[in-house]
C-alpha cells in the first residue's frame, strides 16, 4: 500500500509547485539567461530597424499630392542630408569648395532629383493642407535641395546691381543693330566693358560661404557614403551601420568591465539609452562617436594608452566632443594618451589638405562662428539642445521677439555660470579627492560625466554619448546597483488609562532569525538609469506637458513690447532636457560620494595603466 501511495506522488523536484519545476527551472541556467537576453537584443534591434525605415515614410492618410515618389523623406532631412553632402563633395571633386554654397547647390540638385519628390514639391504650389501647422498655415512645398540649403548655415551673395552691370557688358556687342549708328554702338560697348571693374568681378565671383557644420575630417570619413549616388540608399546603409556599431559598442563595454557586464546586456542598455532611436531614425552619427569613446577607453584600461589615444583621435570628425572628453586623460595625467590623441587628430586634419585645401578649414571656422551665434537665439536649436548653455536661455528668452533681440546679458551670464560650476567642480573635486589610478568606478565615472556635461553644443540625439560615462561608472555593477535594506519597527500605541484590571503581557523579544519587516532603497545610479530608459522609451511618446511662468523677470509694461513674462514649458518630448537633468543629478551624486571618500573602501577596480589598484597584479 505504501508503495502505491509513494508512486502516485510527483517527483521530488516538482513537489510543492503548481507548475512542475522541470518546466521552468531551466531559466536559472546561465546559458538560458544569456540566450534570453540575446533574444531580447535581436527583437529590439528588429523593432528599431523597422521603426527607422518607416519613420519618414509616406503617411497612408496623406493626400496624393503629399505622397513622395520614392516613398520616404528621411534622407532629405538636414540630419543625414548634410552629412551625405559633405562626403559627396569630396567624391565629386568639389573638396576645395567644400563650404561654397554655389557648389553645394549643384551637388544637391544632382542627388535629389525632382522625380523622387511629392507632386506638391515638383509643382511648387502653396497648399492649405490638413497637415499644415498653426505656425505655417499656408505651407509652401519646396524641393528637397531647396529645403536642405535653407537649413544649412549661410546665404547666397546677392550683388544684384553688379550682376546687371556684367549682363549689360555681355549684351553690349549686340547693340549695333539696334542703334543703327556704329559709332554710338562702339561707344556703348566701350563704356560697358570699362564698367566691369575688378571690384565687380570679385563681387560676382566671391563664393557664398556656408553649409553643414561638419569639419573637413567629417567629409573625409563620409566619402564612402558619398560614393553612393542615391542619398536614400546611403541613408539606409548608414542606418544598418549604426545598428552594427551599437552592437560593437556593447562588446566594448564588456571589455571595459572585464566581463562583469555581459555583451548582450550592454548592447540592450545602449539600445534603450536616450538618443539611440533619434540617431538611427535620422541617420545621425552619435553611435559612431560612442563606439569611438568606448573602445578607446577599453584599450586604455587594458594597458594600451597609446592605442586608446589614437582611437579617441578619430573624434576629430566631431571636434566639440574631442575637446570635451580630452578633459578625462588630461586630469588623469595620462600624457601618452593625450599626445596620441592630439597627434592622431592633427594627422587626420593634414590628410584632408590635399583634398580640401587650407582655406576650407578657415571657412569651416567661419561657418562655426555663425552657427554659434544662431545657437544662442534660435527657438528650434535651443529647445532641441541638451547642453548646459541652453537651459537658462529656454527660460529667459522671449521667443516672440525677433532673433536679434532675444539674447540678454543675464541669459549669457547664467549659461556660462552653470557651465563653469560643472567644469570647475569636476576639475576641483577630481584633482583633490579623486583617484586618478582608477580607470573605472566612482572617480572615473564622475570625471566622464563632467566631461560630457561640459560639451559646448550638442543636440538631443547626442545624449547617447552619456552612455560611456554610465558604463565607466557601472563597470563594477555590484558596487553601485545594490539595493539597501533597513528594518521596520511598528511604533507603540499608548492604550491610555485602563478602565479595568488586566494583566499586561510582556513585550515580545526581537527574533534574530525568521521573518522581519524590511524597507528597501534602490541605488541612486540604478534609479537614474531606469528613469533614462523610461523617459526615452515610454514617457517621450506620451509627451506630457506643463508650463510655469516667472513673473519676477517680466518686462515692464511701459517698455516697447513689455508685459511679457518668461515661461518655462516642460514636457517629456524631444524639446525638454529631462535627460540632461538626470545625468546632472548623477554627476552631483558622484561628486558627493567622491568628496566623502567612499571610493577608498572599494577594491578590485583596475587602473588606467592596466595594473590593478588593489594588488598591483597585471590584468
Amino acid at each position: 500500500m505504501a508503495d502505491r501511495v509513494s508512486s502516485s506522488l510527483p517527483p521530488e523536484p516538482d513537489r510543492g509547485y503548481v507548475i512542475p519545476a522541470r518546466w521552468w527551472s531551466w531559466i536559472g541556467a546561465p546559458e538560458a539567461r544569456a540566450a534570453l537576453v540575446w533574444l531580447a537584443v535581436l527583437v529590439t534591434s528588429a523593432v528599431f530597424t523597422y521603426r527607422a525605415f518607416v519613420w519618414f515614410a509616406n503617411p497612408p492618410d496623406a493626400p496624393p499630392e503629399r505622397q513622395r515618389a520614392d516613398g520616404s523623406a528621411g534622407h532629405a532631412q538636414v540630419d543625414f542630408g548634410g552629412q551625405w553632402l559633405m562626403g559627396r563633395m569630396i567624391v565629386t571633386g568639389n573638396g576645395r569648395a567644400l563650404y561654397h554654397r554655389q557648389r553645394q547647390w549643384s551637388v544637391l540638385r544632382a542627388g535629389y532629383p525632382d522625380s523622387a519628390e511629392a507632386p506638391a514639391q515638383r509643382n511648387g504650389p502653396t497648399l492649405a493642407h490638413p497637415f499644415a501647422t498653426s505656425a505655417r498655415p499656408n505651407e509652401t512645398m519646396a524641393h528637397d535641395a531647396d529645403n536642405l540649403m535653407g537649413w544649412f548655415m549661410g546665404v547666397e551673395n546677392d550683388p544684384a546691381w553688379d550682376w546687371k552691370t556684367v549682363g549689360g557688358a555681355a549684351v553690349a556687342p549686340l547693340s549695333q543693330p539696334l542703334t543703327g549708328n556704329p559709332f554710338v554702338a562702339v561707344a556703348l560697348e566701350k563704356q560697358a566693358t570699362d564698367s566691369v571693374s575688378p571690384r565687380i568681378v570679385e563681387a560676382v565671383n566671391k563664393p557664398s560661404v556656408g553649409g553643414p557644420l561638419y569639419p573637413p575630417v567629417h567629409a573625409l570619413f563620409y566619402a564612402p557614403l558619398g560614393l553612393i549616388e542615391n542619398p536614400q540608399h546611403a541613408y539606409r546603409t548608414f542606418q544598418a551601420l549604426s545598428l552594427f556599431v551599437i552592437l560593437l559598442s556593447g562588446l566594448g563595454v564588456k571589455v571595459l568591465s572585464r566581463g562583469r557586464v555581459w555583451w548582450s546586456v550592454a548592447t540592450l542598455c545602449i539600445l534603450f539609452f536616450p538618443g539611440t532611436r533619434g540617431a538611427i531614425d535620422l541617420g545621425q552619427n552619435p553611435a559612431l562617436s560612442l563606439c569611438t569613446l568606448v573602445w578607446g577607453w577599453a584599450l586604455t584600461s587594458r594597458g594600451y594608452p597609446v592605442a586608446g589615444g589614437m582611437v579617441w583621435g578619430l573624434l576629430a570628425f566631431k571636434p566639440v566632443w574631442a575637446m570635451a572628453f580630452f578633459l578625462v586623460p588630461l586630469l588623469m595625467r595620462n600624457w601618452r594618451f593625450c599626445v596620441a590623441m592630439v597627434l592622431t587628430g592633427a594627422a587626420l586634419g593634414a590628410i584632408t589638405l590635399p583634398l580640401v585645401g587650407l582655406q576650407s578649414w578657415f571657412e569651416w571656422l567661419e561657418v562655426g562662428r555663425s552657427a554659434s551665434e544662431l545657437y544662442k537665439v534660435n527657438d528650434n536649436w535651443i529647445h532641441l539642445s541638451r547642453d548646459l548653455h541652453g537651459i537658462p536661455r529656454r527660460v529667459l528668452h522671449d521667443f516672440s521677439k525677433p532673433e536679434k533681440e532675444r539674447e540678454t546679458a543675464l541669459a549669457n551670464g547664467l549659461a556660462w555660470g552653470l557651465w563653469a560650476v560643472v567644469f570647475g567642480g569636476t576639475a576641483l573635486i577630481y584633482l583633490t579627492r579623486g583617484d586618478r589610478t582608477r580607470g573605472t568606478g566612482l572617480s572615473a565615472g564622475f570625471l566622464f560625466l563632467g566631461a560630457y556635461l561640459t560639451c559646448y553644443r550638442f543636440m538631443y540625439y547626442d545624449v547617447l554619448l552619456g552612455a560611456v560615462a554610465v558604463a565607466v561608472l557601472l563597470a563594477e555593477p555590484r558596487h553601485f546597483l545594490r539595493t539597501s535594506a533597513f528594518g521596520l519597527v511598528l511604533g507603540k500605541i499608548d492604550p491610555g488609562l485602563p478602565t479595568k484590571r488586566e494583566l499586561v503581557p510582556p513585550a515580545r523579544a526581537l527574533q534574530p532569525f525568521g521573518a522581519r519587516m524590511l524597507g528597501y532603497v534602490n541605488s541612486f545610479p540604478f534609479t537614474v538609469l531606469v528613469l533614462l530608459f523610461l523617459l526615452e522609451n515610454s514617457l517621450s511618446g506620451m509627451n506630457l506637458e506643463a508650463t510655469v511662468g516667472f513673473g519676477y523677470f517680466a518686462t515692464p509694461p511701459t517698455e516697447p513690447g513689455g508685459g511679457a513674462t518668461p515661461r518655462l514649458k516642460a514636457d517629456t518630448g524631444a524639446k525638454y532636457p529631462l535627460d540632461t537633468f538626470l545625468l546632472l543629478a548623477l554627476w552631483a551624486w558622484c561628486a558627493w560620494r567622491v568628496i566623502r571618500g567612499d571610493e577608498r573602501s572599494e577594491s578590485g577596480t583596475f587602473s588606467v595603466s592596466g595594473v590593478s589598484a588593489r594588488d598591483g597584479a597585471t590584468n
